[in-house]
């Protein structure tokens, strides 16, 4: 039993217990810890090759007021201290001391009157291998079952070499996935062949990880709605996971929009009709839909038990010979922009590290997206934001 599937803010003290119950022995996933680290240096340096042996390997979680002798847990030894002062502490050790820092690590208190649970939530990192660097140690942690231990050159070896390789399956995933709706593969036919499409893909995705609960996604067909609509019109599982469709129509022949989410958490988004009737492409419009909708999806991974990292893949297709306008004409009453030059804009990969608090600070996150756009439309910068850096487009204007 482990609690890597739970979402953080959903774990109780239920389930802590659950966990004695259950006799759930320390795991790849999951450490006990009676009571807290001190502020020796040898304690320093035993929290974080904890932390980074979590980072380096499949991430979990590092319980704090749990006794769990020969690694069973057996009680709970809440912390009686002020919590939130505590976790701020190991927070802080944690960006000290790791190399690179881990961008990831969560923390909360699950409150048992006036003590604590501290709960740290290391997830697996795409930034490895992180290495202690407090005191001159200079050390790699890793974890197996029987907990950490130090990585052979060959394993480290890999570590190194996963980044470049997990962004070479990213942008097949893309192309593999474009190829597919271009050749009428789609898992919906699209009224046109002008399209936006969105790809927000966790890194788990990419690991072969655990595969999501169709069973409870289905009951939240809310979570996935496609694009401009408030809700799906219509919803239903296929071979690949879980389709939600523009048109309320069962028996229509094509959709403007639809959002499949496969069993690994990857989402593939996409609206047709983006040139309005015209031959034109609004790219403020589509700024929007970018910002707004990618936070939209990302939170619901975050409501089905999958967090951060993700990517964010935006691309424009069918659109050599349609115009980029800004919307906003110039002195002589044209629209601004220019004609694009290829039929596919494939848009740079931007990555949540963590869910975007708003529509500001994700669409700060994606400014290279926005500004490559905007790029493509004949601007040096994007023209959804103002001179100060602060996104425009904040009310929905579909």
């Amino acid at each position: 039993m482990a609690l890597n599937h739970v979402p953080l803010d959903r774990i109780d003290v239920e389930l802590l217990k659950g966990l004695i119950d259950a006799s759930a022995p320390e795991a790849q996933h999951i450490d006990y810890k009676r009571e807290t680290y001190g502020g020796n240096d040898a304690a320093r340096a035993e929290y974080l090759a904890d932390v980074s042996s979590f980072a380096n390997t499949v991430g979990g979680d590092l319980l704090i007021g749990i006794d769990a002798p020969a690694g069973v847990p057996t009680r709970l030894t809440p912390f009686t201290g002020d919590a939130d002062a505590e976790r701020l502490r190991l927070e802080q050790m944690a960006r000290a001391g790791l190399e690179p820092r881990i961008p990831n690590l969560q923390t909360k208190a699950v409150v048992i009157g006036a003590s604590a649970i501290l709960v740290l939530r290391v997830s697996r990192s795409y930034m490895r291998p992180h290495r202690v660097i407090f005191q001159g140690k200079n050390k790699f942690w890793a974890r197996s079952s029987a907990g950490k231990y130090e990585p052979n050159v060959d394993e480290l070896r890999a570590m190194f070499n996963e980044a470049p390789q997990l962004a070479e399956r990213m942008r097949h995933f893309r192309e593999e996935r474009l190829a597919r709706i271009g050749g009428d593969e789609s898992p919906a036919q699209l009224l046109d062949n002008t399209y936006l499409v969105l790809h927000v893909i966790p890194f788990s995705h990419f690991d072969l990880g655990p595969l999501l609960s169709i069973e409870e996604v289905a009951r939240h067909p809310d979570y996935f709605p496609p694009f401009r609509n408030g809700l799906p019109a219509q919803w239903r599982v296929n071979f690949d996971g879980f389709l939600t469709l523009s048109n309320a129509d069962e028996n229509a022949a094509a959709q403007r929009a639809y959002v499949q989410l496969f069993r690994s958490g990857a989402i593939e988004a996409v609206a047709c009709s983006i040139t309005r009737g015209g031959n034109n492409v609004n790219i403020q419009q589509i700024d929007q839909m970018i910002v707004r909708f990618s936070r939209v999806y990302a939170l619901a991974l975050k409501e089905c038990g999958i967090e951060p990292p993700l990517v964010v893949m935006a691309s424009l297709c069918g659109m050599k010979g349609r115009g980029l306008t800004t919307g906003v004409r110039n002195v002589d009453g044209n629209l601004e922009g220019q004609i694009a030059d290829r039929d596919q804009l494939l848009l740079t990969e931007v990555i949540f590290e963590q869910l975007p608090s708003g529509d500001q600070e994700c669409a700060t996150i994606l400014r290279p997206v926005l500004d490559q756009l905007s790029n493509a439309a004949g601007r040096a910068s994007a023209i959804s934001f103002d001179g100060a850096g602060n996104y425009l487009l904040t009310a929905w204007i579909f």
